[in-house]
This record gives C-alpha cells, structure tokens and sequence, in this order.
C-alpha cells in the first residue's frame, strides 16, 4: 500500500496477506457422487490417486463443477498449475455464476506470486459477487503496490460506500489522493480515518501534513500535536515539534497582520491576545524541541524571537547567546548580534 511520500512520514510495506484464498474444499460447489471418494483421498494427502480418480470420472462423462474444483484442488496440492487452473476453468464453465473454482484458482495465482493474473481472477470474482469487500480490498492492494492508482482508488473508493469503517480504506484513499496532488479530496478521507482510529500515528501525520499542503496552517496544528501526544519513534519528534512551533509562530504574526482597524482598541486587543498566546504556545513547543536538541538553532533563535515579542526580551539574552556558540551560519549571527547589542543597551537604560 501507498504511504505519503514525506521526509518524516513513517512507512510500512503491506503485501497481500497470504492465505486469504486456501486451495481448500469449497463448501458451496455441486457436488456428485464422485466427490466424497476423491475429497477422503485428498484428505489422506493421496493428491495423484485424486487425479487417477477424477481423471475415472470425467472419462465416464460422470462431471459436475464439484469434480473439477476437486481436481485442480488435487493438482494444487502437486504444485501442478497449469492443469490446477485448467480444471478450475472447467469448473466455472459449468457454474459461471460460481465464485468457489475462481478463488480457488486465484489461490493458485498467489501461491505463484502471479499479481497480475491474481489481480484478473479477484475482478472476475468481483463482477459476480460484488460485496465481497475483502476480495476488493485485497484487489485494491495489489493495483496499489502495481502503482495503478486510479484502479486502487477506485476499489478503495467502492468499499468507502458500502461500509466507510472498513479496514483502512479511507486512510488508504486519502493517501492516493494526496500523492496525486489532490489535497482537497483527501481531507474527508484523513478526517474519516482519524475519527475511526484518534491514536493512530499514520493518519493524524497524513492529516495534518495534508493541511500544511492546502496552507490552512491552523488546522494543521491539531493533528501534528496529537501524532506527537501518541508517537513513540523518536526519529520523527524533532521535525514535528519544530513545525508545530513554527505553525504557532505564524498564527501569531498573522493575528497581528490581520487587524484592519489599528484604532480599533478592541479589534487591536484581540488580535494582540491571539498572538500572545500563539507565541506562548510556540515556546511550549520550542522547548521541547530543546529538550531533544539542546542546541537546536531553530529552537533557540525560534523561542528568543517570541519572548521578544511578548516583551521579555531580556529572557531571550540566554538563548541568544548560545546561538551565537553553535551557529555556523555568519550572516544570521550578524542579525542576532546586533539584537543581543540592542537588548543588552535597553537594560543598561
């Protein structure tokens, strides 16, 4: 299955799963006398005697779909292919409305690691019986490791309608749309997925990195906080907690931004209270960052600029100053040099 193709996103392959399809004995074939002779052998693990004995049978014009299901299951069971698919085939031309020979033979398919046949026999199943969500489900799987998105989607797509829980399609589908560029489309999906799953990791991330692309910074924040409320890979804390902060930071400068009044002293104190907040939020997030990264220059640069904002700009002297050890970038440390002459000349005053 597809995952968000993003720096800090985590992955996981998820391959079809095996045995989903048994070479087993269906339960709904039509079944004639020969059955029960040739399944007792099978049973016992006598697969060629099956095949001697079917073989009996279909020459005495003694056939049912039952006979040939028994007879690919028998040559199955021999790793014999070729003939196992060629009898379920004689089975579906007796039954064409019957799925057990065609998910036996897409048994055979997989066993081969044949995607593409398998992915045939399952819509062919399908076309018969179209609730079949796991066979869809498994069938969406495939085209998505095919790299057919738009056959995937349109599976995922179909078991959404039918029952919008199942699984992880809706999480799965946002992640299509979201590789194709359609942000839009996939937030009724991550908001689906996050709703079903509150704690899950994958979907909270993709729902939050899918509103950093539609640039509603704002919501962003709520699911990027609770990935980092539930995550325990600590390779992805430190970017999170750095955009979180940074979301915070631009909500607070566009609190401020937004103000279309400045005589308005009631419009003015709104906004400068959202920002203060934000600003108190970032510096929350700032140290955590540092709690990671103790001379992380983002955190220590990103916290001093919003104490300096809420008027504490003699806390922010400190982290100022480590930043001017641990920096490497010149022309950024002459900017804060020249902030750290200022704060400095204001508490001479």
């Amino acid at each position: 299955m597809r995952r968000l193709a993003l720096g800090f996103v985590l992955g996981a392959a998820v391959a079809v799963s095996a045995g989903v399809w048994a070479a087993d004995k269906p339960k709904d074939k039509a079944k004639g006398q020969e059955s029960p002779k040739i399944e007792e052998l099978i049973t016992k693990g006598e697969y060629q005697k099956a095949v001697d004995l079917a073989k009996k049978f279909i020459e005495a014009k003694q056939v049912t779909e039952g006979l040939y299901i028994d007879l690919g299951i028998a040559y199955q069971k021999l790793k014999d292919y070729p003939n196992a698919i060629a009898s379920y085939e004689e089975a579906v031309k007796l039954d064409p409305l019957g799925t057990a020979a065609l998910l036996n033979e897409a048994s055979c398919y997989q066993e081969q690691n044949d995607m593409v046949k398998l992915a045939e026999t399952l819509k062919r199943v399908l076309d018969i019986d179209p609730t079949k969500l796991d066979l869809r489900y498994s069938l969406a799987v495939i085209y998505d490791k095919q790299n057919k998105v738009d056959d995937a989607l349109n599976q995922y797509e179909e078991i959404y309608k039918l029952d919008p829980a199942y699984k992880n399609v809706a999480y799965s589908a946002g992640v299509i749309y979201y590789d194709k560029g359609q942000y839009d489309k996939a937030v009724p999906y991550f908001e689906k997925a996050v709703s079903l799953n509150p704690s899950g990791e994958e979907a909270l991330l993709a729902q939050g990195q899918n509103f950093l692309k539609l640039k509603e910074f704002g919501k962003a924040i709520p699911p990027l906080k609770a990935f980092l409320d539930v995550t325990k890979n600590e390779n992805y804390k430190p970017a999170i907690t750095q955009t979180v902060a940074g979301l915070y930071m631009k909500e607070a400068e566009d609190a401020a931004a937004a103000v279309k009044n400045p005589k308005d002293k009631a419009e003015v104190a709104a906004a400068d209270k959202v920002a203060k907040d934000a600003y108190a939020n970032a510096i929350v997030y700032y140290d955590k960052l540092l709690a990671i990264r103790p001379n992380s220059e983002m955190a220590l640069e990103g916290k001093a600029r919003a104490l300096i904002m809420m008027d504490k700009a003699q806390d922010a002297l400190p982290l100022l100053k480590q930043y001017m050890q641990v920096s490497k970038n010149e022309q950024e440390k002459k900017s804060v040099a020249d902030t750290i002459k200022k704060i400095e000349a204001m508490k001479k005053k």
